[in-house]
Parts: structure tokens; sequence; C-alpha cells
């Protein structure tokens, strides 16, 4: 089979003929059909300092896509030959004390797929039946394979009451995450939602106002003074980090409220530093919100379904396995949103 190999410690990815797997007892074997390049998988192509110890080289990077049973270990429960499903991004051990109550994305023993182990840039990807779940029938496997940032953006914005109703919000970052943060955060009844970008975003902002979202380039106006003036001069309830860049994590620290909360989704790659006096004397709550848990994913597909999140305009490029090098850089230039792989 065809698979996007990450086989040496340097920039770049390779297309190579790799064996195809076969399901151990407790996993389903999936023919992939869709695939989307997320951010981490750009850090890896890139071999950026925040990848390039946490992924397992050799590897088939991906951990984004969607597609059909094609075989089925002894063990596997609920699943036949054909079914369309979904894989969870996060493999867990379903023992330790995190996963025994319910915080699975925490588990000590965590995986990522296509970063610690095989992912699904691949013809075929094994997954532990227990991490697949059925794809609903009302959506496509485009949208399937958008379906776990989506659950990442609903574990940021949904799980412990993070948002609450009539919270004015910004999310900072119109990445894929960052778009489908901001129509959650709507769908949940937050007053006003704005996302915010730099010039380089153009046309995911554009989306944004596509979708109904309010958006601000800070590259061109000052988002902060723009979120006081809407908001009396208070600022924002809540603000959602949802790219990797210290300017975002400093800009939100300046247009939240005081007693507002900050919620950083992106991973970034260098240390930040910040005065955390001033969110001391404004009783600002900074939060970390990591990867997500199943119920996220039922979430993702139920907001989809009912048409809250609409999914489909995120995926603005298509291309083959072969084109890998293309589709990546093409994600990099972020001349549109998802980047996605016909497999």
């Amino acid at each position: 089979m065809k698979a996007i190999v990450k086989d040496r410690p340097e920039p770049g990815v390779w297309v190579k003929e790799m064996r195809k797997p076969s399901p151990s007892s407790n996993e389903v074997l999936i023919k992939v059909k869709r695939a989307s390049i997320c951010g981490s998988d750009i850090g890896i192509y890139d071999y950026t300092a925040a990848y390039s110890e946490f992924a397992k080289l050799p590897l088939i990077l991906g951990h984004e896509f969607a597609g059909e049973v094609a075989e089925i270990g002894s063990d596997a429960l609920g699943f036949n030959i054909g079914d369309r499903v979904v894989a969870e991004s996060v493999l867990y051990c379903g023992t330790c004390s995190y996963c025994r109550s319910g915080q699975t994305n925490l588990c000590l023993s965590f995986k990522v797929l296509g970063i610690h182990t095989d992912g699904g840039f691949s013809e075929y990807a094994n997954v532990p039946w227990g991490q697949v779940h059925h794809l609903r029938n009302e959506l496509s496997f485009r949208e399937g394979a958008v379906i776990e940032p989506a659950a990442v953006a609903c574990h940021a914005v949904l799980d412990g009451r993070l948002v609450e109703p009539m919270d004015f919000v910004t999310v900072i970052g119109p990445g894929p995450i960052g778009l489908i943060a901001g129509q959650i955060a709507r769908a949940a009844g937050c007053r006003r939602v704005f996302v915010v970008g730099i010039d380089v975003d153009q046309k995911r902002l554009a989306i944004a106002r596509d979708l109904g979202i309010e958006t601000i380039n800070s590259s061109q106006e000052d988002p902060v003074r723009r979120i006081r003036e809407l908001t009396d001069g208070i600022g924002a309830d809540v603000a959602i980090v949802s790219v990797g860049a210290p300017e975002a994590l400093l800009q939100a620290c300046e247009l939240v409220r005081k007693g507002g909360k900050i919620h950083c989704v992106g991973i970034f790659s260098k240390p930040v530093e910040l005065t955390v006096t001033s969110l001391v004397r404004k009783e600002v709550s900074l939060l970390g919100t990591f990867v997500s848990t199943w119920k996220n994913y039922e979430q993702a597909m139920t907001l989809a379904v009912s048409e809250k999140v609409n999914l489909k305009p995120l995926v603005t490029h298509e291309f083959q396995i072969d084109q890998a090098v293309s589709a990546f850089e093409k994600a990099k230039s972020r001349e549109g949103c998802k980047v996605q792989f016909l497999i």
C-alpha cells in the first residue's frame, strides 16, 4: 500500500510502498477514504523543536481520517465490514486514573496516531476498536475527515462549562479548530463571537464571514481596542487561542476582561514570556485544553448533522497521496483552510 512516511530526522515526507497491515484481535483495519493535514503534521513535516522529540520515527503520519472497515479483529465488537467510521486521534489505556475518571485525553500512557504510532496517511490503518466511531449517515467522508479537529474544538468550548450562554468570545487563530470553535460558541448561545487573524489569513477570515462569524484582521486594526470598544471597555469573557503563536497568547491576555478565561488549544513551538502579575490582578484563568474524549467526537457529529457547525467550507484543497509534498506546502501557505488527501 502507499503511505506518507517520515523516516528521517529532517524536514520533509516521503511517499513509499508499505506492507498492508493486519488487525490484531482488538483492532479494526480501516480502508482510508479521506485524510486531513493538521498543524501537528506540519510540525512533523518541518521537524520543528516541538515535534522532533515527540514524534517516534519511522512513522506513517496522519490522525484526521475517515474510511470504511476492511477487516475486524476477533475481539472487536460492534462493527461490520463496510461500516463508515472515524478514528480517534488519541490511543488511551483505559485503566489509569485519568482514563477511569473519563479524562482519556490525559491518559498516562497515551499515544497519538500518526505521531507515536502509524496513522492514516495511507491506504489502510489499524485502530483499536474502542477508539473508532461510526460516521453518521448524513456526513460525507469529506466531513468525516474533519471530525477530529471538531472534537478538539468541542472539548475546548463545551467541556467543564468553559463558555456560558451570553459570553462574549474571541477566537484568536482562524485555522480549522478556530473556525469550528467559533461556530460551537455561537451554537452554545454566546452573545457575540469574533475570529481574529492576520493578513496571511485573509482566505480563512473570509470563510469565517461566510459562516456568519465576525472577524478582525489584527494586521490592519487593533483587536484589543476593537473588543474593548464593543464591550464598554470591559473586554471579552473568553479568549480561545487556537494558534501556537506567542503574540496570540499575549493578545488574549490584553483583550480578556477581569475575571475572564483564556483557553489555549494551540501547541507552542517556543516558550512565551508572560507578565503574570497582570493576570493575577485581573483574576484571569489561563487554561490548557488538550485534544478530546469519546463524547467530543459524538458531539462534533451531532453538531455537524444538525448544521449548527458547517464543516464543508473548511476543506479548500484536495490532493492525491502521491502529491504529499505539494499538499504539505499548500497547507503551510495558509492560502486556504483544511487540506485533504483523497486515498
